[in-house]
């Protein structure tokens, strides 16, 4: 025991003392070899480098083969200084750092006095010759002058080879999530990217992009620049195991500078959505845009700083085209059999048909309307960042940051009756110490906190009579309820959520030291993160009453009500601990090894009082309480590999490759989906049937089995990715390079979780007649589950696998002579057999799985698997009347266009089976459970699954129609019931959907007031040619018990991309 302590002791002090925090994670290094005239190395050299921005200096000097190597500078551009006596002085000027940058600066010394001066302006070659990660730059120019509709700069991460964007529904609400744009980086799941703002770790409590409630990233003007690696990065890296966006912010300088700014888009100014009515107006819509950002000395070359503030406000129109009960359903009477009959309205009914609106729209010939309203959405943000660094002497630097983002949202519902309110607040906070020791020796210290808010709540849109629709007894919230045939919902479907709450603080303290010696530049680290996390995750806590009909509905007769009996209000504690070491080893001048090491791990989250439990096994009696979770793994090392090699020596072309090991951490964010699974805490509860005229239930007379379970696996494995790639680059002329690659993946242990407790088998397929050969098949109601204590079991798992080749392509143009373009093609192959994360689907067009006893025969196409990808880039100085004046120059000199190209094939989408069983348990077509998106049908003998052509013709669809339109995407003709208790033999993911096409255009005029101050005139246009972009399609094949084909399977219902809009700018700057 003894022994173990001082271990776990001398761990920590390590930890500690040598901490993570990257040295190229927010700086970068100039290194190079100096060489006199006729080619002999030369020791001794004197290298300054000056920071042209700050004036800060570092000195190093040449080693005894003429070697140097200036590691942790601080990003700008420099001024690079090589003095030797008897040899003049070579100044190079031109060089610019950008995040982790590895600049090779070479000098060859002329035989002269030192006085003697000779200087060349000239930026390094931009081919990376010393590493192997693959990264991407996305530099201050590209993210001030390119188009970016909500001034949302994580949109130009999607530029990148191999970054591909997860486009949700535009009408999600929910804060499960998060509120960031959602991407895979290099195949990985969103939830396993790494998000850094000046090497602090800033995702939201999702684990996910960070964002604020309105959903969108503000102060673009204070953002510096950002990279993007997608593969085989630095052990300096670490929590994840898909990529890392890290953006370094800007800081003050010796000048004065700053700019205010306004951007406004209104209706008035867009064009019609293609769901859009044609005969109405464009829903209203109003954005304003505005703030400003200063920064400069405080006191010149010692103390600088920065501030900045962007405010947003909107009020966007929104447009609902929804059924409800027409005049004569409010009177009681209804159409039954075709035949109008008067059936009354029970009593239990009429507070709810009291508050639905009357049609205004067609009328359905069932006993409803359709009812077309515009209601208003509002939405505020305020976000804040200030900045100081301080240069304490010529060793010795320091700045902290803070950024405060808060949103609110308030989206009304469908029918004007509920809303729901989302809120969010984030906040940052960090300071770092950089300390040069020697010439080799550099230490820095970063400590920080990361604490992130979000909150859902409903809100009551007219005069609600709580007390009459309070389903629950002994509280005082009015429930929700929907009809299911036609679809009437009353909230937007995320309104049981309410009220939810999620709240994420990471402590963070990290440490590093680099040290260069000879041929080798060594890394060490360690890093310590405290998670705290309190979330409230509720689901139907006001009480949800679900109607199979309007007639059932008029007649009081709900299908099920659901119900939670207490708030899920738990409070976690994790604890993060990780250490690397590194070493870049120059082999040759010409080739390059970087060798490295990683090991993190966390202790199991606990419950500080004590609230939360997991089943051990399905068969558990029930949870122990107090008992962690889980308990992660401890013995998580991944190794990591790289070459470099440059085949001609001129610094214009590399050969690259690497291999690596990376896990994701099982941290608190990956926990916030399942509170309300907790049957000791929430006790979720399933009425099926409770009887006529039952619309109210006793919560403390629910029965045992009416709980839903929580399983966790107690000794998971960490998800984990084996990284590989193959990069060859190469400067084609002179600022503009070119790359190809090939990278793949193989991700094991990834997280899903099943719903296990299913019903018990009348007979197997060993002992079943031939015609009757089923996994699952009850005979009738009565039959009792596997653990027959519970309903639901949620389990949580770590089994599935994923597989992923692309060929990656590259083009970009640096800023030069007026112009600068990117242009990316990607090719993958995505292949998993889980895409989901503790419940939340990766993608919306994602399922469930079928078969939770054979996750192999889930394997087929991620929801993340467009084949192909192209996005380009361009900004351009109209050559006008550059040397003109007075009216000819204010009017045409100064104009810039910018434009950015996306072009990607469809993602999959899954076809769920849509079928509910007769037997009253309201199973699904394989009797595993409640029907699931995972539950999918048969390909008809000899059928294919297609989306061009025409349909073949069946019951419910006609012979003949177009496919591949948005009216019918699909052909559901093609699918078939499988025998009861079987699985269908169609594969997930099986339909891919519409591609997108996008352009989006941007001219800006500039006003030169003053040498100093200008005035500047933008015209930005998002969707230039109103390209409809699908999204999400309806895809459930049958509906309802009857096996009827669903008649709108296959109809697409909304864009992923807006229609055109137009928005203007004006900003002034000194």
């Amino acid at each position: 025991m003894f022994g173990r302590r001082i271990c776990w002791k001398l761990f920590f002090c390590l930890s500690v003392l040598t901490g993570m925090a990257a040295a190229q994670v927010t700086t970068g290094s100039i290194s190079g070899t100096v060489k006199d005239s006729g080619g002999a190395v030369l020791p001794g050299v004197s290298i300054k480098l000056t920071n042209t921005d700050t004036g800060v200096t570092r000195v190093v000097i040449a080693d005894e083969v003429g070697r140097y190597n200036a590691p942790q500078l601080s990003l700008g551009g420099y001024e690079i200084a090589a003095e030797l006596p008897g040899f003049q002085t070579a100044l190079r000027r031109g060089v610019t750092l950008t995040i982790g940058r590895e600049a090779v600066v070479d000098f060859a010394l002329q035989v002269g006095s030192v006085a003697q001066e000779v200087t060349v302006n000239a930026e390094a070659a931009m081919v990376a010759t010393t590493n192997a990660n693959l990264s991407y730059l996305v530099d201050e120019k590209k993210i001030r002058d390119l188009p970016l509709n909500g001034r949302n700069y994580t949109q130009l991460a999607t530029l990148q080879p191999g970054v591909i964007p997860i486009l949700g529904d535009l009408t999600r609400t929910d804060i499960s999530a998060g509120h960031g744009l959602k991407m895979s980086i290099g195949g990985a799941q969103s939830t396993q990217n790494s998000f850094l703002m000046d090497g602090q770790d800033v995702s939201d409590y999702a684990g996910q992009t960070p964002g604020s409630a309105a959903g969108t990233n503000l102060g673009i003007d204070a953002v510096r620049e950002f990279t993007i690696t997608t593969n085989n990065y630095s052990t300096e890296y670490g929590l994840v195991a898909g990529g890392v966006m890290n953006v370094v912010t800007n800081s003050g300088t010796n000048t004065l500078h700053g700019s205010g700014f306004e951007f406004l888009r209104n209706s008035a100014l867009d064009a019609k959505n293609y769901f859009d009515q044609a005969n109405k107006p464009i829903p209203a819509f109003k954005r304003n845009q505005f703030g400003g950002v200063l920064g400069g000395p405080i006191k010149k070359d010692k103390l600088f700083f920065l501030g900045s503030y962007e405010g947003l406000r909107e009020r966007l129109g929104l447009t609902y085209n929804t059924p409800v009960p027409n005049l004569r359903a409010h009177q009681g009477y209804l159409p039954i059999n075709g035949v109008e009959q008067f059936i009354g309205v029970h009593p239990g009914s009429q507070p709810m048909m009291n508050l639905y609106p009357l049609p205004n729209g067609p009328d359905n010939s069932d006993g409803t309307g359709q009812f077309i309203n515009n209601p208003i959405q509002p939405s505020t943000e305020d976000y804040v960042l200030a900045r100081v660094d301080s240069q304490l002497s010529s060793k010795d630097s320091l700045y902290g940051r803070y950024v405060f983002d808060q949103a609110n949202v308030m989206r009304p519902g469908q029918l004007g009756i509920y809303g729901t309110a989302k809120y969010g607040r984030d906040q940052y906070f960090q300071l770092a110490w950089t300390r040069v020791i020697s010439t080799k020796l550099i230490n820095e210290t970063r400590a920080g906190v990361n604490r992130t808010f979000g909150k859902f709540d409903a809100a009551y849109l007219k005069d609600v009579p709580v007390s009459q629709l309070a389903v629950m007894t002994g509280r005082d919230l009015a429930s929700i309820w929907d009809i299911v045939i036609p679809s009437i919902p009353t909230s937007d479907g995320v309104f049981i959520e309410t009220p939810r709450l999620f709240t994420n603080t990471v402590f963070e303290f990290a440490d590093n030291l680099s040290y260069v010696r000879g041929s080798h530049s060594l890394k060490f680290g360690g890093i310590f993160k405290n998670y705290l996390s309190n979330p409230k995750s509720n689901r139907n806590y006001m009480g949800t009453i679900n109607f199979a009909s309007v007639q059932n509905f008029m007649l009081g007769t709900p299908s099920q009500i659901l119900g939670q009996i207490v708030e899920s209000q738990l409070s976690y504690q994790q604890r993060l601990f990780g250490w690397f070491i590194e070493d870049d080893i120059k082999v040759t001048p010409r080739l390059s090894f970087t060798i490295g090491l990683r090991h993190e791990f966390t202790t199991a989250p606990k419950e500080r009082y004590g609230r939360a439990a997991s089943m051990k096994s399905l068969f558990d009696g029930g949870p122990t309480m107090g008992q962690p979770l889980f308990v992660p793994p401890k013995d998580n090392f991944a190794p990591r590999f790289g070459l470099a090699w440059d085949p001609f020596g001129t610094g214009k072309t590399s050969v690259r490759a690497g291999v690596g090991v990376f896990h994701e951490q099982l941290v608190p964010t990956v926990l916030r989906y399942t509170y309300a699974s907790m049957p000791h805490i929430t006790k979720a509860f399933t009425l099926l049937g409770p009887g006529t005229g039952v619309l109210r239930v006793d919560p403390a007379s629910v029965p045992a089995s009416a709980a839903s379970g929580l399983n966790y696996e107690s000794n998971p494995s960490l998800p984990a990715r084996y990284q590989w790639s193959l990069n060859i680059q190469r400067e084609i002329v002179s600022g503009t390079t070119a790359s190809v690659a090939y990278v793949g993946s193989r991700s094991e242990h990834l997280q899903y979780n099943p719903a296990l407790n299913m019903y018990t088998p009348t007979c197997w397929p060993s002992n079943c007649t031939t015609d009757n050969a089923s996994y699952f098949f009850p005979a009738g109601p009565g039959i009792p589950r596997i653990n027959p204590r519970y309903t639901t079991i949620n389990a949580h798992r770590w089994d599935g696998n994923a597989y992923y080749h692309s060929f990656q392509a590259n083009v970009t143009r640096r800023f030069s002579n007026g112009l600068q373009y990117q242009g990316s093609y990607t090719w993958s192959r995505n292949i998993d057999t889980a895409a989901t994360s503790f419940g939340t689907v990766i993608s919306l067009n994602a399922g469930g799985i079928q078969n939770p006893f054979n996750l192999q025969s889930e394997k087929g196409l991620s929801p993340i698997d467009p084949r192909h990808q192209f996005t380009s880039n361009a900004t351009y100085d109209l050559p006008f009347a550059k040397d003109s004046r007075g009216f000819v120059k204010a009017l045409v000199a100064g104009w810039q266009s910018n434009v950015i190209v996306t072009v990607r094939a469809g993602v999959p989408f899954n076809i769920p089976s849509g079928y509910i069983g007769t037997d009253g348990l309201g199973r699904s077509r394989s009797g595993l459970g409640a029907p699931t998106p995972g539950d999918r049908p048969s390909l008809a003998p000899g059928a294919t699954v297609s989306t061009s052509g025409t349909t073949a013709g069946c019951a419910g669809v006609a012979a003949g129609q177009k496919l591949g339109t948005p009216s019918l995407w699909f052909d559901p003709c093609v699918f078939v019931l499988p025998p009861a208790g079987t699985f269908g033999n169609l594969a997930k993911n099986a339909v891919i959907g519409p591609g997108l096409a996008n352009v989006d255009f941007a001219m800006k005029k500039q006003f030169d007031i003053t040498e100093r101050h200008n005035l500047q005139f933008r015209a930005e246009v998002f969707n230039v040619f109103n390209h409809p972009n699908f999204g999400n399609m309806i895809t459930p094949i049958f509906a309802g018990s009857t096996g009827a084909r669903n008649g709108s399977a296959g109809r697409i219902i909304d864009t992923a991309t807006t229609s055109r809009q137009i928005q203007f700018a004006l900003r002034l700057a000194f």
